[in-house]
């Protein structure tokens, strides 16, 4: 099967996959349980993707994604109140947490571009003065 199909599949599996949990955790009054299921279950398309592209750093990222989720839920408060303030710590930690793992990744996968880039223009460039 082609690559685009199997992006396709797995882009398309971890979607439903957030949807059925956004379903459940609500029909179950357990909404805070959403953000740290939705991490993980985002951390894990990483992994298949990570084979299908070749990119080491996504099983890393997928990795990250579900340790972050799995210590949160098992360290952290769900909530906390701050001055009257009711605060989804899970929310928040998961959230903010998991963006700087994502632009991590995706820096590191830009740079690296950027650095094959460059290889193959100075490859190109070099065998043009040569001929």
């Amino acid at each position: 099967m082609e690559t685009n199909r199997w992006f396709g599949i797995i882009f398309s599996l971890e979607g439903l996959l957030i949807a059925f949990a956004a379903v459940i955790c609500v029909s179950t009054d357990h909404l805070h349980l959403f953000v740290p299921i939705m991490a993980l279950i985002v951390g894990a398309h990483f992994f298949p993707l990570a084979y299908l592209f070749q990119v080491r750093i996504y099983y890393i990222t997928g990795a990250l994604l579900c340790l972050l989720a799995t210590i949160v839920m098992l360290t952290f408060p769900v909530k906390i109140i701050i001055r009257d303030h009711q605060i989804m710590a899970w929310w928040v930690s998961v959230g903010f947490e998991s963006a700087l793992i994502l632009w991590g990744t995706g820096l590191i996968v830009c740079f690296k571009g950027f650095r094959m880039l460059s290889m193959v223009h100075n490859r190109n460039g070099n065998s043009k003065i040569s001929t």
